[in-house]
């Protein structure tokens, strides 16, 4: 019986020296005992205009923004305080001629206005 409990009491002694800061290579790819936020990819900026152009159209669904937007022209996609920029033109607007879209820099809407602030 001594046995018994000699070889027990060794057998869980060193789990009592992990600590939860300590723990590595549990369901973690790179071995590390501690997690990184995941940064979803920047869009490149080729695809900016196509982004926007569907976003136009959700805001038309959405009763944000008239029909003649369909038709507008792209203008630009520049990056202005880490987020994309992108510009649309429309002669036709009701609201405004120039509509400005903010999206993140992975290409996730922010929001869009005519006064580009």
């Amino acid at each position: 019986m001594k046995i018994f409990s000699l070889v027990l009491a060794l057998t869980f002694t060193p789990l009592s020296f992990a600590s939860e800061g300590h723990s590595h290579g549990h369901g973690h790819s790179h071995g590390h005992g501690h997690s990184h936020p995941h940064k979803a990819p920047e869009i490149r900026k080729t695809q900016t205009g196509v982004i926007g152009r569907q976003n136009i159209q959700r805001l038309i669904k959405d009763d944000k923004l008239d029909a003649s937007w369909l038709k507008s022209d792209f203008d630009k996609s520049v990056i202005v305080k880490d987020e994309w920029l992108v510009t649309f033109n429309n002669d036709k607007g009701v609201k405004g001629k120039k509509l400005y879209i903010f999206l993140k820099r992975s290409g996730e809407f922010i929001a869009a206005n005519f006064t580009g602030k």
